[in-house]
């Protein structure tokens, strides 16, 4: 019996990252579809993702869900696999991505892999082995204030000597990789390499170089580049009345202003970790005509003032837990639109909705489809991460 063939298998590390991922594959007309656990069987794709939410969890048990993973795909002829990470890296020396490139490198016994955090279309670059947002030195940008995956360094080669146990070297633009290679195998039996990549022309050169490797990590940016498809499109049909709410957890600036923006015309509620009683939040729900906004009341705070503690922790886990309540109860009560900002909140209320598998539908802005789960076609589900979108996004994806 032949074994089902897949071109190309990703690992993304939270849900909002697979969504992005997908995204990009769908932009190529890759048969693709997203999943948020094991399947027993693979639904019917050339490209598949994975979006686990192991971003923000123990090392150990990030390797679990990584290894379960890897366990399922040794059914299938794998043609390419590829790691996704946030494009800003979670520049912390308790990240994940270390330790997870390590393991993907010894499973499959790779002499080495590359890091290609860019997403040009997002103002995230690398050049000489710096990562950028929007120019500006990663650790020197408002991510460096990121209240649970704070940015504090920007030189990728210094932030992965903390997290893994192989060697990191830049490869820039105009080095022959030819002579690079043969000088690294001759010192170390395994590492990594970040190219330069601060637009399309870059991408273009890293796939020329590296377009037969079986492993490649990073953010979407690459994979828009990497492969072409020409799977026929799945056309959704979207006869319901596109009630809409929108779910923040994301204290990001660019989620601020998308709050402030809707707020104009809209209604938004505050939540915080102290809202155990949903009595009030659920008569809204089901009183409200028109879209309804509910965010955590912690966007408001300054987290450059802000100090870093468990309890901060325990009230993020908490709204994150009250917001995925909110998105059942708006589901079981014919609401068919649901929108969530932040990767931590996307996990939490897609695991709280139970749904699995998802088609990829249309892009709302790069990196962000519309995500339509395969066993309810009339629900829309859109997870964005808190960075991502103009400040008019809940406004476009509501009206998609």
């Amino acid at each position: 019996m032949l074994m089902k063939h897949i071109k190309l298998a990703v690992i993304a590390d939270d849900f909002t990252g697979g969504a992005d991922a997908a995204s990009f594959l769908k932009r190529k007309h890759a048969n693709v579809v997203l999943l948020t656990g094991i399947p027993q069987t693979l639904p019917d794709c050339d490209c598949v993702v994975f979006a686990l939410k192991i971003r923000s969890i123990p090392v150990s048990d990030a390797l679990k869900k990584v290894h379960d993973v890897l366990l399922f795909l040794d059914q299938y002829h794998v043609e390419h696999l590829y790691y996704k990470y946030c494009s800003t890296f979670d520049s912390t020396p308790k990240g994940n991505i270390g330790p997870v490139m390590d393991f993907l490198l010894d499973y499959y016994d790779l002499p080495y892999s590359i890091l290609c955090p860019s997403l040009p279309v997002n103002g995230r670059t690398v050049e000489d082995g710096i990562l950028y947002v929007n120019h500006q030195k990663l650790s020197e940008s408002p991510l460096k204030d990121h209240p649970l995956n704070p940015m504090w360094d920007s030189y990728i080669p210094k932030i992965m000597e903390l997290q893994s146990k192989y060697p990191c070297f830049v490869l820039k633009r105009n080095e022959s990789l030819t002579s690079f290679l043969e000088e690294r195998m001759r010192s170390d039996s395994k590492f990594y390499i970040v190219p330069d990549y601060s637009d399309s022309q870059d991408a273009k050169r890293i796939v020329s170089c590296f377009g037969d490797n079986f492993l490649y990590s990073g953010g979407s940016g690459l994979l828009e580049f990497l492969f072409d498809f020409s799977s026929p499109e799945k056309i959704f049909q979207t006869s319901f009345d596109n009630r809409t709410i929108i779910l923040c957890g994301s204290c990001s600036k660019a989620t601020r202003l998308q709050i402030q923006h809707f707020s104009e015309n809209y209604e938004c509620l505050s939540i915080n970790e102290s809202s155990d009683d949903l009595t009030y939040i659920t008569s809204l729900i089901d009183e409200q005509k028109s879209p309804l906004l509910i965010y955590s009341d912690a966007v408001l705070k300054n987290f450059k003032t802000e100090k870093k503690s468990s309890a901060l922790y325990t009230a993020a886990r908490k709204i994150e837990s009250i917001l995925s309540s909110i998105a059942v109860y708006a589901k079981d009560h014919n609401y068919h639109k649901i929108i969530v900002a932040g990767g931590e909140t996307s996990g939490a209320v897609t695991s709280r909705l139970g749904y699995t598998a998802f088609y990829i539908g249309q892009e709302i802005c790069p990196g962000v489809p519309v995500l339509i789960p395969e066993e309810d076609e009339h629900l829309q589900l859109i997870l964005k991460s808190g960075n991502f979108g103009g400040k008019d996004f809940f406004l476009k994806a509501m009206n998609m």
